[in-house]
């Protein structure tokens, strides 16, 4: 999948989430191993944009986390900085986990890497090499995420997709 096409999809599904349509919640760049989308919450009509998340989107969170559980993701490779993780701390009350979002995540079970990125920058090609080398370490299917999913999410998937997907006939990369 070509990164203007991932782009496109995910605009698309920001779109809906502002309007309240939260069916779809990811994108599929590999079939049945690599996923992406945003972080939780990210356009939610209600509380996207709020820092830190008050109590109350708690349940939110919660019903985003399982909904991605059920579509059998086994790990999730968060590309968020840490101060866009603070959103997610207890101190605004949101008391998800001690340890923030990925704590949450670790608890209900995904394997979790955090390769943190610069914001509103094309990740290097370093930062990509080495979210491939996690994505060929850890079990699949494999969500990956930073804010909008837009400046971090897409290279990285589509530089993935294009070292990683297999062809009409060949096998799947595994590890």
């Amino acid at each position: 999948m070509k990164s203007s096409d991932i782009k496109w999809e995910l605009s698309r599904i920001r779109q809906q989430i502002r309007q309240g349509d939260e069916s779809e919640l990811v994108i599929w760049v590999i079939p049945h191993m690599l996923a992406c989308s945003q972080r939780p919450l990210r356009d939610h009509p209600q509380f996207g944009g709020r820092s830190p998340l008050p109590p109350e989107a708690k349940p939110e969170i919660v019903s985003w986390v399982d909904r991605v559980k059920a579509l059998g993701i086994c790990s999730i490779i968060c590309l968020l900085e840490t101060d866009q993780l603070d959103r997610y701390y207890v101190r605004g009350g949101l008391n998800l986990h001690p340890s923030g979002l990925l704590g949450y995540y670790e608890e209900r079970g995904f394997n979790v890497s955090h390769i943190p990125m610069t914001d509103y920058q094309r990740p290097t090609n370093e930062l990509m090499n080495r979210v491939l080398q996690e994505f060929d370490k850890i079990p699949k299917p494999i969500l990956i995420q930073c804010s909008a999913a837009i400046d971090r999410t897409t290279p990285v998937a589509a530089f993935i997709a294009a070292r990683r997907e297999p062809t009409a006939g060949s096998k799947p990369h595994q590890k």
